[in-house]
């Protein structure tokens, strides 16, 4: 019967285990969303969304830069 004792060992082991790494991810997910919504990086993400929709110079023909009234 040291067998099913051993068995059941590593069962309540395994449990522990899967317990804290949820705990672990809980409070790294917690971590993350707190760090993205603090408003000291409101200025680099508002930045960071406005770069797809801003112009390339290096990318835009000198010629199109010209603008004609």
């Amino acid at each position: 019967m040291t067998g099913g004792r051993a068995m059941q060992h590593m069962q309540e082991l395994y449990g522990t285990l899967s317990g804290v790494f949820t705990a672990v991810l809980i409070v790294l997910l917690t971590g993350i969303a707190a760090w993205a919504w603090s408003g000291k990086r409101r200025e680099s993400f508002d930045a960071a969304a406005r770069a797809p929709l801003e112009e390339d110079p290096a990318l835009t023909p000198q010629r199109n830069l010209e603008r004609v009234p």
